[in-house]
């Protein structure tokens, strides 16, 4: 080979194989040249597949996207779940404490009967407040206008006794005995019973309110009971005590803590205040009782009022 083209190939120039080699030198160069670009595409074409390590990197980086996605993907899952629970909770509540302001602020009212009563349960010094009774006549207008009322113009609100997960409206449109609808004459047992019975009876129209009222479980001599949580706190402002005091003489009428203040010599401003609270489940229950995993209980409060005129 010339020093041409020893010194081409030391610098891998191939336009100086090509220009500055002798003529009888050029067809082996190109010949080399060739064969340079032949060999360099077979191993070209020998690389074209993935090495098995390469594979190994490409699976593990896969694995890893697909996992990192399925878990986004049951995450934005459950948040969808839960707040389409939690938007289902929220417009239950709503329909029921609306419903329970109307009944109450429409209520028929008088000095001994003020409309509105909660009747309690107390099992093993624990009491339970969890049923309301209303004074609603289905025109505004009682049989009675001095009372007592009559069972038909009742609403009821309460848990169902078979099934406390479901809030129920009990209304008996036929029954026409008289109920004495006071907090001294319905929460003794003769008034807990007649409430009961009206709940029970196969008279009776029941509705139900929502079935996502949260339950717990109470212990009573050994025997296990499921309780709906649901409270009704009701507050009468004068009180029936102070009422009475009036009426014999012992408390004078000036000396009434009327509501906001609003009396005059002759009238005086009444004031029935209910409180209600109740928890309600993001999802319902299975049939068996058993709350999903993934139900959380949510915390609703409410509240409503009466005012109604007492005379002296």
């Amino acid at each position: 080979m010339c020093r041409a083209s020893n010194r081409a190939k030391s610098v891998g120039c191939h336009w100086w194989l090509a220009h500055q080699c002798p003529d009888h030198c050029r067809q082996r160069h190109w010949w080399t040249s060739h064969q340079w670009h032949t060999d360099l595409r077979k191993l070209h074409r020998s690389r074209t597949g993935l090495t098995l390590l390469e594979l190994m990197l490409a699976m593990t980086v896969s694995t890893i996207l697909v996992g990192a996605l399925s878990v986004l993907a049951s995450a934005t899952r459950q948040t969808a779940t839960f707040s389409e629970g939690q938007a289902s909770a929220l417009q239950h509540s709503q329909v029921i404490l609306d419903r329970i302001n109307r009944f109450v602020g429409q209520a028929y009212a008088t000095e001994t009967y003020p409309g509105v009563v909660v009747v309690d349960e107390t099992v093993s010094s624990n009491r339970y407040p969890d049923t309301l009774v209303i004074w609603s006549p289905a025109d505004g207008a009682p049989a009675n206008a001095a009372g007592p009322p009559l069972v038909r113009e009742l609403v009821i609100i309460g848990p169902d006794p078979t099934n406390p997960r479901r809030l129920m409206e009990f209304t008996a449109p036929s029954d026409g005995r008289t109920v004495q609808l006071n907090d001294a004459s319905l929460n003794t047992t003769t008034g807990r019973s007649l409430i009961q019975s009206i709940k029970t009876a196969s008279t009776t129209t029941k509705t139900v309110l929502t079935p996502l009222v949260r339950i717990a479980s109470t212990s009573t001599s050994g025997t296990t009971n499921q309780r709906a949580a649901v409270r009704f706190e009701c507050e009468l402002h004068p009180t029936a005590a102070e009422i009475t005091a009036l009426r014999n003489g012992t408390l004078a009428w000036q000396d009434i803590a009327w509501p906001q203040g609003l009396v005059s010599s002759g009238a005086g401003l009444r004031q029935v205040w209910l409180r209600t609270e109740l928890q309600l489940m993001s999802q319902d229950y299975t049939d068996s009782g058993v709350a999903p995993a993934d139900a959380a209980p949510l915390p609703f409060l409410g509240s409503a009022t009466l005012y109604y005129s007492l005379t002296k």
